[in-house]
């Protein structure tokens, strides 16, 4: 019965999960609408190092890097320790209260007065007219009674905002891992696609001699030669931008990985020598959403939330107290601690509101309001996540057909780039046909090496999408059971 009495209860609706808005028929989402194919069960832990799937140490190093110094990561990372000790603190209400002080006053009661002052018990007994000393010495015990569960409704909401600010660190950290990913394999398409464009610059300059040779000849028209310099023009001039966009990437991602700028050293290598395609599962459980960092950390919002609503119901019922102070106080310093100058009082406090304009009601008011908003931002959240996933599933297997399609092109073009040539010599074609040739050539590299690198930001994209990676033993042991 004590026990009840010390505890209270707790006002306000206990947390429970809300309904998500799942499709139905979404048990798994696959790739190409495909429900039969390898599935991948929720691992105990989502912090898994995902990246090391690209079997790449440079990319790895690069992202433990970013772990380690950026900024913003780091700046999460004291919020969550800011939200950890709120989150400690909110629970202090529940001890009491006890704090000690000592003091020495000079006294001189007036001589006009013949009763005690307010608050004087220890002038009352000096006649007027007299100066005495006093000693005091002692303790003040508070102790709130959580009859309502204000403070555990508080306690539990600082807890809910504290694991909230530690899923937004993990938002952060995914975030931060797939931006460095996507700007590493950035980086290296502009390697190949710099040297694609130097190649082949390199072959137009050769044709260039050949054509001005054959022009100083008389056997060709100076219009050949004319359209040659335009052609080795223009990629000459793709070559400095491709130079230019490769220093802005390595910027960013010293920026994203908390160095000094100019001081990552990372040499040229082209795509085709960093590509490594994972094992990517053909059907992914929906329950892999809710190891997404922005879905747990608005869930946590929303709990939070939810007790405030009990913490703000407690403000219109009484609040009682245990009150007590106690000590030695005596006007002679020697006789200070003696057990004769003691002193105590302790006794219960009750206070009730009875009229705060509308302020209880209006905490209230707020309180739900917030939980509603919470509530639909966890569900467009959930179906963001549906979205994003599908998405890039999407693009994964579209992807696939367009390279596909792109590695016959470029075979096709440089077949019709050598055929254009003989011809040329032959005297069959113009060289106008010879230029066309050539641009095609060009254009068909640049895209597919394109198409390669945004495939495999596709791979990274998933990763996030999904809040993480599966562990790789796991996937082929269902491999094999499969």
């Amino acid at each position: 019965m004590v026990l009840c009495v010390f505890q209270g209860c707790l006002l306000g609706p206990d947390y429970q999960t809300p309904d998500s808005p799942v499709p139905r028929n979404w048990d798994t989402m696959t790739i190409a609408g495909e429900t039969n194919g390898l599935s991948v069960s929720v691992g105990a832990g989502p912090e898994v190092s995902w990246w090391q799937l690209f079997q790449n140490e440079e990319l790895n190093n690069l992202i433990e890097q970013a772990l380690e110094k950026n900024h913003d990561l780091r700046q999460a990372g004291f919020r969550v320790l800011e939200a950890r000790a709120l989150a400690y603190g909110a629970g202090a209400g529940l001890f009491p209260n006890v704090s000690g002080e000592g003091a020495y006053t000079r006294v001189r009661r007036s001589e006009t007065i013949v009763v005690a002052p307010t608050g004087g018990s220890a002038q009352g007994f000096a006649p007027p007219g007299s100066s005495f000393d006093l000693w005091n010495a002692g303790l003040d015990l508070r102790w709130e009674l959580d009859l309502w569960g204000r403070i555990r409704r508080s306690q539990e909401a600082f807890s809910a905002e504290a694991f909230a600010s530690d899923m937004n660190r993990r938002g952060i950290a995914l975030a931060l891992i797939s931006d460095v990913g996507q700007g590493y394999f950035r980086l290296r398409e502009l390697d190949e696609q710099l040297e694609i464009a130097t190649k082949n610059l390199a072959l137009q300059q050769d044709s260039l001699a050949i054509i001005q040779v054959r022009a100083d000849a008389g056997l060709i028209s100076d219009l050949d030669v004319k359209r040659a310099e335009i052609l080795v023009s223009e990629t000459a001039a793709q070559v400095p931008e491709l130079r230019r966009l490769r220093v802005v990437q390595q910027h960013q991602l010293e920026w994203l990985t908390g160095a000094q700028l100019n001081t990552l050293a990372i040499g040229a290598k082209p795509l085709r020598a960093v590509m490594v395609q994972p094992i990517i599962p053909i059907g992914l459980p929906a329950d892999l959403l809710q190891r997404r960092p922005d879905i747990l950390e608005v869930e946590e919002n929303l709990k939070a939330a939810n007790a405030r609503i009990g913490e703000a119901r407690a403000y219109f019922f009484p609040t009682v107290s245990l009150t007590g102070t106690g000590g030695f106080q005596s006007s002679e310093f020697d006789q200070w601690f003696n057990w004769a100058s003691r002193n105590l009082s302790i006794g219960p406090s009750v206070s009730l509101p009875i009229f705060e304009g509308y302020t209880n009601t209006a905490r209230l008011e707020v309180a739900e309001s917030r939980y509603q908003q919470l509530l639909e931002q966890y569900r467009h959240t959930i179906l963001n996540a549906f979205r994003e996933v599908a998405d890039v599933l999407a693009a994964l297997q579209t992807r696939q057909e367009q390279l596909g399609h792109q590695q016959q092109r470029v075979q096709s073009s440089q077949d019709a780039r050598e055929l254009a040539d003989i011809r040329y010599r032959q005297g069959l074609v113009t060289y106008l046909d010879v230029l066309d040739a050539q641009r095609t050539v060009l254009s068909a590299e640049l895209q597919l090496v394109q198409t390669q690198r945004a495939r495999l930001t596709d791979m990274v994209t998933l990763f996030k999408a999904i809040g993480g990676g599966w562990e790789q033993e796991e996937l082929l042991a269902q491999r094999r059971e499969d």
